[in-house]
């Protein structure tokens, strides 16, 4: 199909109306938009390539900012302003050049007569499924406003608690990576330097100071072979995840089972699960839907595919919660609090709740692991560079002790 860009007058006011249409011909675009009401004055091809904006960095779109542009929906909404014209409201005023840019294309679309949550699907193809579900729900509900409040606090949420993550951990990786960089320059660079100056006064070099010149020449020998070898394998496993089944679920179970980071994940996943599900049947999803869609938004694949398992449990009828509880994937907390939802029938209030809960001990546990490893790192730092020292400071001793004795 090709796609058209018109310009039109409604017959029912004769307001002028500008838009994109799709279909084989042209005269088949302007026979539907004749359907629709409307009177084309001028029409042409949108020819491939046309109007192509090239945008430097990563076209996925960040949290705070979809953040900010739900919260603008759902405020100019509920003020009674018609969908197009938010949508292009919002889309001058935004300073991310990516949503600017869907935000336009969607206007234009919904101005043309599609639905609202499949032209988002159609252009916006960093936006989470999360987003465009429930905009598709909320279309039916006529809820659009009060869904996209509850994406804002959703993004909004989901964007401070990956920041706080990432500047945690700032200083520790800039220590290590120093600390790397510092240590390759000494075995790769000084330590031959010391070896040839040690073996050309003939002293007899002691055990850490041969240790320490051993360890430098094999990276110095083999360091082309060392870099390839741990390319190799981290190609190996990204190719193994892709094609192998049963790689991929031990690597991802892993993930969430290995001490102090793998708990942190299990409960990310489990603030996932919870946060995503109350939004999903706040926009209106019934549960099967929510399920679902939930699970293709986990980021681990093992906790991704329990929840995935349990949709033909409940399409039987089974409850979401003994379901959940057959996969042992899950925190007991969050099967007995699904459970709690569905028997009282709160279900979404309870999982907004447990997802909070959840939030809270992330940024918890996260804290707690970060301060546990700075000091870890200095320590191993210190004793090192202390290796390194003794290694080098030795053999100066000793040679300055037999210089004494010769004279």
């Amino acid at each position: 199909m090709k796609t058209f860009k018109y310009s039109a007058r409604r017959e029912q006011d004769g307001k002028t109306q500008e838009g994109v249409a799709e279909a084989n011909t042209q005269g088949e675009a302007i026979e539907h938009l004749r359907q629709d009401g409307l009177i084309v004055t001028t029409i042409e091809a949108v020819s491939e390539g046309h109007d192509i904006e090239i945008h430097i960095g990563s076209s996925k779109i960040k949290d705070k900012a979809l953040a900010i542009v739900c919260n603008q929906l759902s405020i100019i909404l509920h003020a009674g302003i018609p969908i197009v014209r938010t949508l292009e409201l919002i889309a001058e005023q935004t300073e991310d050049r990516t949503l600017k840019a869907i935000l336009s294309d969607v206007a234009g679309d919904v101005a043309a007569g599609y639905g609202l949550a499949d032209s988002f699907q159609k252009h916006g193809k960093g936006l989470p499924t999360t987003f465009i579900e429930s905009v598709r729900a909320a279309e039916s509900s006529g809820e659009l406003d009060s869904v996209f409040a509850r994406l804002s606090d959703y993004y909004e949420k989901t964007s401070r608690s990956k920041g706080k993550a990432k500047s945690a951990m700032i200083y520790p990786s800039f220590v290590l990576g120093i600390a790397v960089i510092v240590v390759a320059i000494i075995i790769i660079v000084a330590v031959p330097t010391f070896k040839t100056t040690f073996q050309s006064m003939g002293a007899e070099l002691p055990i850490p100071t041969l240790i320490l010149i051993g360890v430098s020449d094999f990276f110095t020998q083999y360091f082309l072979l060392i870099a390839g070898i741990i390319v190799g394998i981290v190609v190996a496993v990204q190719v193994a995840k892709r094609r192998n089944e049963d790689f991929r679920l031990w690597w991802s179970h892993l993930g969430v089972s290995i001490p102090v980071i793998g708990r942190i994940n299990l409960m990310s996943c489990a603030s996932q699960y919870a946060g995503t599900m109350s939004i999903m049947m706040a926009a209106g999803l019934s549960i099967v839907n929510a399920v679902e869609i939930t699970a293709r938004t986990i980021d681990n694949y093992f906790m991704s595919k329990a929840l995935a398992d349990t949709k033909p449990d409940v399409e039987a009828g089974r409850p979401l919660a003994e379901a959940l509880g057959k996969s042992n994937a899950y925190p007991d907390l969050v099967t007995e609090m699904t459970g709690v939802g569905e028997q009282t029938g709160e279900l979404e209030d309870t999982l907004r709740v447990v997802g909070d809960y959840y939030d809270n001990e992330v940024e918890t546990a996260t804290d707690r692991a970060i301060s546990m490893l700075e000091p870890i790192t200095i320590v191993i730092l210190a004793v090192i560079v202390c290796i390194i020292l003794l290694a080098v400071y030795l053999p100066m001793f000793s040679i300055y002790g037999s210089y004494n004795n010769a004279t």
